[in-house]
């Protein structure tokens, strides 16, 4: 049976949500589910989202059935009231949630819960999203518990720790002379009063500061016993008049054009991640299509006291040599164990499995897990040990400082930099959220990363990866979220849109933002696994074919490219022309503008099944491209000229 578009964008016949529009005057926001998102005054983006939600123990958030019980809309007015419930495990909440907004740019959002079961929970409540892109940097005002009011900024590099406590109101300038102030109020239980706090979301790429219900400073898990009744309110007003009129979400084509001369800069080097668990999938298929990527390294992860770490090295060794490709060993180091002596057996197992890794990165086991900046903290033994015992185990490679988990972890458990060669992480876009858009606007927050690495870093090169869109393993629990379903949720390793266009776009927006800083080597997805490219009956995914075009990039000459909103190019230069990657970021058709005289192809729903069968759908000759060309959500352009 032939895929349905659905299953060829997402992965999932899943029903994308209804987006909702809703307006007074110059208010307005956009409802999807139970979750409000873009409140904008005459077009202006003011606030990113509001959400209520709840977070298990395991901080993994549980969806709620949404149910809608009343809708009034006129020009000057509009009231929405929805009944939300959320039941998993021995979990039963159910909340009521009102949201009114009037022309005088007004927005009321009020939610009465109560717990039908007892539960722990790491957080019930709201949470509010202010925008990054024209916020960072920027004064906001903070009202306290106490009404005393203080002038601080948004963080410009990203903050490892809370940059804002003790919350009951923010304001900021929206637009040149346009501010909105957001006024919080909750109650817990045993916190009457309770207080929220802010956290900088871009250290898990969420384009969002995030103020949030329940401070990390108090304990938690917290219980919320059965009867428990929650009040909680957020609420935004305007002061000024908005400069003009923006955009109001509504995005213009966007138009692809070449720069002038040269950016100075090659593309990174490019590489795939291989898990032990899915080694195996690696070279199964007979003539396995992977072994045509030619990516310039892999990132393979071990543990270093693994009973099967001589065979899993020998396979590494084996899949880099098939690959043509460096091997970048990441290598876990258990508690309580002497590194110099777990490093010492390391180095003789891949001596003995024929693998000269070309970096190694190494991290106490302890670290995989998160850790709040006010601790406490795990017993390790000290970095600049484990990274000196490195060297001397691995005299050949370069040695690289950082964690295996995600930027939040090296940002909070800073390498000392003196003592290793380089500093890497890598990311995730579903941390907090599983939707589609929340998926892609964690590309606005990549150069931010950088910066922050960079800032670490001071002067040493930088690598990111393995990343891809589903979790590896989960830093804030105990282990990441099933998946049977096939949903969009977060922290899950499996996650469908791995297997469809999206992936795909998402693979181009971020090797794109990344391209344009000085990053070293770049990992995306995985030769196998629930983040791989090719499935096991041999069908490629369209992200197989972005990686193969990431791959031949790879340490090339960077062309620079600039393009409109909601679209992502990345150029290079291939002998005597320049070959380039546009990719769609929407759910939505667009015609964006491109440069003449191209020829090439698309990858898209109707193209979805010859490239589904062929490793060389991407590489063939191509049809010249018109300069006007219509992308359906989420396709890719593959061109030349």
């Amino acid at each position: 049976m032939a895929a349905t578009d659905a299953v060829k964008i997402y992965g999932t016949e899943e029903a994308r949500p209804e987006v909702i529009r809703l307006a007074a005057g110059p208010l307005s926001i956009e409802l999807e589910g139970g979750a409000i998102r873009y409140v904008r005054y005459g077009g202006h983006e003011a606030i990113r989202g509001i959400d209520y939600l709840l977070r298990d123990s395991s901080w993994r958030t549980p969806p709620a059935r949404m149910t809608w019980l009343r809708r009034e809309e006129t020009p000057e007015r509009f009231v929405c009231e929805l009944e939300g419930a959320v039941a998993q495990d021995d979990i039963d909440y159910r909340y009521r949630l009102v949201i009114e907004g009037s022309a005088d740019g007004r927005l009321d959002v009020r939610a009465d819960g109560e717990a039908f079961t007892g539960f722990l929970t790491n957080r019930t409540g709201f949470v509010v999203l202010h925008p990054i892109i024209g916020v960072a940097g920027k004064p906001v005002g903070v009202t306290h518990k106490d009404g005393s009011t203080e002038e601080t900024t948004f963080p410009e590099l990203i903050s490892p720790d809370q940059p804002i406590f003790d919350i009951r109101a923010l304001r900021h300038e929206v637009a040149p002379g346009l501010f909105v102030t957001c006024r919080m109020e909750a109650n817990l239980p045993r916190d009457p009063e309770t207080i929220f706090e802010m956290e900088d979301q871009r250290n898990w790429t969420d384009a969002s500061y995030k103020t949030y219900v329940c401070s990390l400073l108090d304990p938690w898990p917290f219980r919320i016993e059965a009867g428990d009744k929650i009040s909680q309110r957020v609420t935004l007003s305007f002061e000024g008049s908005a400069p003009g009129s923006a955009s109001g979400g509504t995005a213009a084509s966007p138009t692809v054009r070449f720069g002038d001369g040269e950016t100075g800069r090659r593309v990174p080097e490019i590489g795939l991640g291989v898990m032990p668990e899915h080694r195996a999938g690696a070279g199964a298929i007979g003539n396995d299509p992977s072994f045509g990527l030619r990516p310039q390294f892999i990132t393979a992860y071990v543990v270093s006291d693994s009973p099967e770490l001589a065979t899993t090295l020998a396979d590494y060794a084996a899949l880099g040599k098939a690959l043509g490709a460096a091997v970048q060993l990441e290598l876990v180091l258990p508690a309580g164990k002497s590194p110099a002596a777990e490093l010492a057996t390391a180095a003789s197992a891949c001596a003995a499995a024929g693998l000269a890794p070309a970096r190694v990165i190494t991290c106490p086991e302890p670290y995989l897990k998160s850790v709040q900046p006010v601790g406490p903290w795990p017993e390790v033994v000290d970095l600049a040990h484990i990274y000196n015992q490195a060297h001397k185990a691995f005299p050949d490679a370069v040695v690289l400082g950082g964690m295996l988990s995600y930027f939040t972890e090296l940002n909070r458990k800073r390498p000392p930099v003196a003592t290793i060669d380089a500093v890497t992480c890598t990311t995730t876009p579903i941390v907090h959220a599983g939707d589609d858009r929340s998926v892609m606007e964690t590309l606005e927050a990549l150069p931010a990363v950088v910066a922050s690495m960079a800032a670490i870093a001071r002067g040493k090169p930088l690598h990111i990866g393995p990343s891809a869109i589903g979790m590896r393993h989960n830093p804030y629990g105990a282990a990441t979220a099933p998946n049977p379903a096939q949903g969009r949720i977060a922290m899950a390793e499996e996650d469908p849109r791995q297997r469809g266009l999206f992936a795909a776009a998402w693979s181009v927006g971020y090797a794109a933002a990344i391209a344009a800083t000085p990053v070293a080597t770049l990992a995306l997805n995985h030769i196998a696994g629930p983040q791989g490219l090719v499935a096991a009956d041999g069908t490629l995914y369209p992200a197989f074919h972005v990686m193969k075009a990431l791959c031949a990039a790879g340490r090339k000459a960077s062309v620079p490219i600039t393009v409109g909103k909601g679209a992502a190019a990345l150029a290079w230069q291939d002998g005597g022309g320049r070959r380039l990657l546009v990719a769609n970021l929407g759910a939505e058709a667009t015609t964006p503008e491109l440069p003449a005289g191209l020829s090439g192809r698309v990858l898209d729903v109707t193209s979805f099944a010859a490239a589904a069968r062929d490793p060389d759908w991407s590489t063939a000759a191509g049809e010249p491209l018109p300069e006007q060309l219509e992308l359906g959500p989420y396709a890719v352009v593959f061109a030349a000229g």
